[in-house]
């Protein structure tokens, strides 16, 4: 069996849509303008107010505290300042909302003796006065005059800071122009003095502070300073000198340094006396430097060369043996002993010295190791100054800061020395304009709104109330939104509207043409060399069992039973008990093979149903042939591939047969079906529109085609009716049991009708069917 997929349930109606919005623009323009004025009349009876607004800068603060050293490194108070960060720019906006900064304002300007600050003395304007008549305003109970005031306060202030900035806004509306403009100056003024008074306080709190620590210190420090001198007098750790060193530590210096200078003189002296010994041994002691510093010796130098001379010129004239001969030699020999002597007494002077060099250093060694162990076994009083020494230079430190930083505070003790965080860049003044209430654009926008809603009113009105698709002209229903027995009649095209436009005269109207249809005979309808076969006669459709029974036609192999039946009335008949309560039935009909056209049984079986009562509508599948909607009088175009294609729409493309209540969607114009590449979708989209509007849906069309169609849409029919020949031998490519055009099908009722006479072609059927009473069509 077929499964359903139903077109969508969503398609809307857009020229339905633009009707429906066109017959209530006038009303909706109308409400509009009342809305608008209304709301402009409102607004006249309120009070105007005012807005004002002063500015203030944030400067950067001083990184000197009351606690903080001048004197560090020189600078001045304020020479390094702290950047001002989105945090302090917030808590400045902050400040200036606190409530004591309010209530100071509010108590200085007396505000509580002002309607607008003071509910309890009354309101300011009609509006005002109509709210407190209905108890939506006035004083609440309970509540103090002080809240009244600063909750009216605190609505009319407005303070804000915008991004990247250290600007800071402040805004106030009032009634009154000067008012509004007061207030926000006096906001900006008293936080600005605020702040200056501020550091003031802060700087005499830290004064007061200072003093007792000060006093304390000095008592802290002389005690201090005291112990340190006594513990020295006591330790004989005494200081002196330019550098306040101790008197060991300039005795142990200075006898290192004498020790340095005596192990040089020793060492020299050494050296001048065994140089002196050896010279004196070779003989060469003349040479040495004191020598040659020694005036005896060098008198007696002199004399030595001034006997050498004497002999040496008195040789040239005497005898060695000549007595004034011996004599200078004698004299000679005298000095050289005595120069000998001379130079053995400097040597010996030389050595002596170096001994007393030798002591001398022996002696200031002694000294220094004496020094050394004085200050190793008084090391722990060192320690014990050095702590003292310490705490009072520590405390001496202390109060030199303490003293610095009170003298420096006496400057800032006033309000013009301290600097100011908050300047005023910009006074408040007085407006002329009021910013609330803006009576025109209000008006305008509440005229827009009103119009705007109303626009959306009438669209969401028109979609529920029928502006989708099954609503008008559409026969695509919206899915489960009715019953199948409730249905109306669909609507065809705009010419036959008026037939299903309301239930009852929709009902009157399909009854006449089958009342019409049913009193007339087959024979009427039909020529004579057209009969009916098989139980009754073509009257029997008339009297179709109101509960016949279901047939079955599925074996037990699972394939669908082929079934014969003999006349269209038990095709009817056969249909009528397979059918569902709700939803189309589908039912194709195609000849057995391309000779046989099955538009004759088609329309016989589509006039049976409708006078059954169901709604029929007929389609004709031939979309490259010969079409069945000709012979009946109706136009191929617009059709189904025009409505496949999206040329044309349902209104367009159903139409009524003239002779009964049958509804006909002609082919269209004829295509190639391969070669234009409808789409299997779109199909089954419009088949599934069919099954929402009507209960049988009856799709004819050649045995090619129908074969086409049941592979494109992939079985989806409830029932497949093959026309055969019954004058004629089953041929060789006939369908055994269970298929249908050559497909194995399961879950679908297949009907084999064999015709028992002659027949004529559809054309001469339709048009005989078509002819008025008394005339006569015969065939060419």
């Amino acid at each position: 069996m077929r499964t359903s997929n139903h077109a969508s349930p969503d398609d809307i109606d857009i020229g339905t849509l633009w009707a429906s919005l066109k017959r209530g623009l006038p009303r909706l323009f109308m409400l509009s303008a009342l809305a608008g004025g209304a709301t402009y009349g409102v607004l006249s009876m309120m009070a105007p107010r005012y807005t004002s607004e002063a500015q203030l800068s944030v400067v950067a603060k001083g990184s000197q505290s009351p606690f903080s050293d001048p004197k560090r490194e020189g600078a001045a108070p304020d020479s390094v300042s702290v950047s001002v960060d989105k945090e302090a720019i917030n808590t400045h906006v902050r400040a200036l909302m606190s409530p004591d900064l309010a209530r100071r304002i509010a108590d200085d300007m007396k505000l509580n003796t002002k309607k607008e600050f003071n509910s309890a003395l009354g309101s300011l304007d009609t509006v005002g006065s109509l709210l407190r008549l209905v108890g939506l305003a006035g004083p609440r109970p309970g509540e103090s005059e002080q809240d009244r005031v600063l909750g009216a306060f605190f609505k009319s202030l407005e303070v804000y800071s915008p991004k990247e900035s250290r600007f800071i806004g402040i805004r106030f509306s009032s009634s009154e122009p000067a008012l509004a403009a007061e207030i926000a100056n006096r906001i900006a003024e008293t936080y600005r003095s605020s702040l200056t008074s501020l550091r003031v306080v802060e700087t005499d709190e830290v004064q007061r502070a200072l003093e007792p620590k000060i006093v304390e210190l000095i008592k802290d420090v002389a005690g201090a300073e005291a112990e340190v001198e006594r513990f020295r007098g006591q330790t004989d750790r005494f200081v002196g000198g330019p550098q306040r060193t101790a008197l060991i530590e300039q005795q142990l210096g200075e006898l290192t340094a004498e020790l340095t200078r005596t192990s040089g003189a020793r060492s020299e002296v050494e050296g001048r006396a065994k140089s002196a010994r050896e010279l004196l041994k070779s003989g060469s002691a003349e040479v040495l430097p004191d020598v040659q510093r020694s005036p005896l010796i060098q008198n007696l130098v002199q004399q030595r060369v001034r006997a050498e001379r004497q002999l040496a010129e008195l040789s040239a004239s005497l005898l060695p043996g000549h007595p004034r001969m011996q004599q200078l030699n004698a004299d000679l020999n005298g000095l050289k002993r005595q120069i000998t002597g001379e130079v053995s007494k400097l040597v010996e002077g030389l050595e002596k010295e170096a001994k007393a060099a030798v002591n001398r250093e022996e002696s200031v060694k002694k000294s220094i190791d004496t020094l050394k162990s004085k200050v190793v076994n008084t090391g722990g009083d060192d320690v014990k100054l050095r702590q003292l020494e310490a705490a009072a230079k520590s405390k001496r430190s202390e109060l030199d800061r303490l003293q610095s930083q009170f003298e420096a505070n006496k400057a800032r003790a006033t309000p013009g020395a301290v600097p100011v965080e908050a300047q005023i860049i910009t006074q408040a003044r007085a407006s002329s304009v009021p910013t609330f209430p803006r009576k025109g654009p209000y008006s305008a926008l509440v005229a827009a709104a009103a119009l705007l809603f109303g626009t959306a009113w009438v669209i969401s009105k028109s979609l529920f109330v029928g502006a989708r698709s099954n609503g008008g002209s559409d026969p695509m229903p919206n899915s489960g939104s009715f019953s199948r027995s409730a249905r109306a009649e669909p609507a065809l095209a705009a010419a036959a509207r008026d037939v299903g436009r309301a239930a009852a005269s929709g009902a009157a109207a399909a009854a006449a043409p089958l009342q019409a249809s049913a009193s007339r005979s087959p024979r009427d309808t039909y020529s004579s060399d057209v009969s009916w076969t098989g139980k009754g006669s073509p009257d029997a459709v008339d009297q179709l069992p109101a509960t016949p029974q279901k047939t079955a036609s599925t074996p037990s192999d699972g394939l669908a039973r082929t079934d014969k039946v003999a006349s269209i009335a038990e095709l009817a008949s056969r249909i009528l008990v397979n059918a569902p309560a709700q939803g189309g039935y589908r039912v194709l009909i195609a000849g057995e093979t391309a000779a046989i056209e099955a538009s004759a049984e088609a329309i016989e079986l589509a006039k049976c149903l409708v006078k059954a009562g169901k709604q029929v509508i007929l389609v004709d599948w031939a979309l490259d042939g010969e079409s069945m909607t000709e012979r009946l009088g109706i136009q191929r175009a617009p059709g189904l591939t025009d409505l496949l294609q999206g040329g044309a729409r349902f209104e367009d493309v159903i139409r009524r047969e003239p002779t009964c209540n049958v509804h006909v969607l002609a082919a269209g114009a004829a295509i190639d079906v391969i070669d234009a590449g409808v789409d299997d979708d779109q199909l089954n989209l419009v088949l599934d529109a069919l099954d929402e509007a009507y209960d049988t849906i009856v799709v004819v069309g050649t045995n090619e085609a129908a074969r086409r169609l049941f592979e494109a849409i992939q079985g989806r029919f409830d029932a497949g009716v093959i026309v055969a020949d019954g004058k004629k031998k089953p041929g060789v490519l006939q369908d055994p049991p269970g298929t249908l055009l050559g497909f194995e099908v399961t879950e679908i009722d297949v009907v084999r009708f064999e015709r028992q006479s002659p027949q004529v072609s559809g054309i001469q059927r339709i048009m005989r069917t078509g002819m008025s009473s008394g005339a006569e069509l015969r065939p060419s």
